[in-house]
């Protein structure tokens, strides 16, 4: 992450007595260079305070290291601690001579195992607020002047390259993982398990050894992560522990030069069961966040891109109550050209253009990336009317419904009144009131996954790939109908939509269909 806004001083700097929080940004920015490690290891991140070493007098100074973006200089920093617990560091004049300089009143906006990283006094436990920043380094603590100042500086650093910021999700967003023992026989019987201990380079499965697991990459992912990184500086954020995202995280960036110090796992969130944007230290107004899951960005919902889920596994389609083969038990996959990372790239693209946009006379300081996604997304059904039929339970406002919701966040208009000027009616039956006066008036009847489709795909999707199905196949519309609406009565908002289509495209997904309405284009191996 670049930190350090070069050459101007940081804003936080006074005096030269910030040696400490400007090896910080430096850290932080250079730890992409060529001998850094990988996020985790201990080697990579900042430098171990006096507790770690092993030298009897370490109380007495601490030396830190700072890796240069060659990788060969290196630079140190020396605290010396007095009695009195004031700290005396040499400081540069403005003629380049050394002083001596006792340190005035110190705001303690950082530390790290409970020592102040500025002036080096030990904090109590109760007097460490702020937020935990364990991915960067074990037991950094940054308070919230110090963390406004560093987004501050980033900022304005990613707005230079030309760069957003990008969160992304693991699980069902870039990769699917099953544990070994939840293989299912038809999966054995293929190879599967086989095809994962095979040295290919170019493999997409591969066996995580120590955590009997197996782990596909989503098609495309290789080739997504490479332009997405021209365009914004990444994240990984999981809900899954901190081994399990280090080792996907190698799978992905071996080089490690996508996510250096950049791996938040679930022990990094500051509330249970929610991400959030508090522990990144990058600016609300530049982060983008790909994941298949809404409810857990539940205050950051403006940032999102709501991902559909890879269901590569037999477990997965279990876990999420689908009984059909998995596209490994068919022997099948998301195709790579117009699958779901290559339509999302996309939608990345777009929007950096737009963000910016050089014909916008707005300074790049004030935008924000989440008036882009709002203004994007409603260009999807623009100029579409919209009427419903029995898509929602009768007791229910419409304008309630997450499916009303969703179409009107993609630009279309929705009504409860038939008249001329409506495009759309959207049914999962054919013999409505609502959906013979379409057929009448020569007006689009669709299913609502036309809606949901859109919404994954960004781009209004063709008609005819979503009809209405006859009377006399109509039982699974109504089944996939009422899961929606229970879990609309629940208000699980964004994944209630994709709760609400999942069990019909797991379907389409498994079976390879690649017309019709399926979302994530598929094909079979070989073709």
């Amino acid at each position: 992450m670049s930190l350090v806004e070069s050459p101007s001083p940081s804003p936080s700097s006074s005096s030269g007595n910030d040696d400490f929080a400007a090896l910080l940004d430096s850290e932080l920015e250079l730890a992409s260079g060529a001998d850094s490690a990988f996020p985790g290891d201990s080697s990579s991140a900042l430098p171990a305070t006096d507790d770690e070493g092993d030298d009897e007098d370490s109380g007495e100074g601490v030396e830190v290291e700072a890796l240069e973006q060659n990788g060969n200089k290196k630079r140190r920093v020396e605290e010396q601690f007095q009695d009195q617990g004031t700290s005396v560091r040499p400081d540069k004049t403005a003629t380049g001579s050394t002083k001596s300089v006792q340190d005035e009143v110190c705001m303690h906006t950082g530390c790290i195992r409970g020592l102040c990283y500025t002036c080096g006094k030990r904090q109590d436990e109760e007097d460490v607020s702020g937020v935990a920043f364990d991915y960067i380094h074990k037991d950094l603590r940054l308070g919230t002047s110090e963390i406004d100042r560093l987004r501050g500086t980033d900022l304005k650093n990613l707005l230079r390259e030309r760069k957003l910021v990008l969160i992304l999700d693991l699980d069902h967003t870039l990769i699917n993982t099953t544990k070994l023992q939840d293989i299912s026989c038809a999966e054995n019987n293929l190879g599967v398990q086989t095809a994962a201990s095979i040295d290919d380079p170019n493999r997409s499965i591969f066996t995580l050894d120590t955590m009997r697991m197996l782990t596909k990459l989503r098609p495309f992912v290789r080739e997504f992560l490479k332009e997405a990184s021209n365009m914004f500086e990444m994240y990984v954020y999981t809900m899954g522990d901190k081994a399990y995202a280090f080792e996907i995280a190698k799978l992905l960036d071996p080089s490690n030069v996508y996510f250096p110090l950049k791996v938040i796992s679930n022990s990094d969130c500051t509330q249970r069961h929610q991400k959030g944007l508090d522990v990144i230290l990058g600016a609300g107004s530049v982060a983008v966040i790909l994941d298949d899951t809404a409810t857990v960005w539940k205050k950051h919902k403006e940032n999102l891109i709501l991902m559909e889920r890879y269901h590569y596994f037999a477990s997965s389609c279990r876990q999420f109550g689908f009984g059909v083969r998995s596209l490994s038990e068919s022997m099948q996959d998301e195709r790579e050209s117009d699958g779901v990372l290559a339509t999302v790239l996309d939608v990345l693209k777009r929007i950096h253009a737009i963000f910016f946009d050089t014909a916008v006379e707005a300074d790049l300081s004030s935008r924000d990336v989440r008036q882009v996604i709002k203004t994007a997304r409603k260009e999807v059904l623009q100029g579409c009317k919209l009427v419903f039929s029995r898509v929602f339970p009768n007791n229910a406002r419409p304008q309630e419904q997450m499916i009303w919701k969703m179409a009107e966040h993609l630009g279309a208009e929705c009504s409860t009144n038939m008249d001329s000027t409506v495009t759309h009616v959207v049914a999962v039956d054919l013999v409505t009131e609502k959906a013979l006066w379409a057929v009448k008036n020569n007006k689009f009847l669709v299913h609502p996954r036309w809606i949901e489709a859109a919404n994954f795909r960004w781009h209004r999707q063709p008609e005819e790939d979503f009809p209405v199905t006859p009377p006399n196949e109509k039982s699974r519309c109504k089944e996939i109908a009422e899961v929606g609406h229970k879990e609309t009565s629940n208000d699980q908002e964004g994944n209630d939509l994709a709760g609400q289509k999942e069990k019909d495209s797991a379907k389409e997904n498994a079976v390879a269909t690649t017309t019709g309405p399926c979302y994530a284009r598929v094909k079979a191996s070989g073709e």
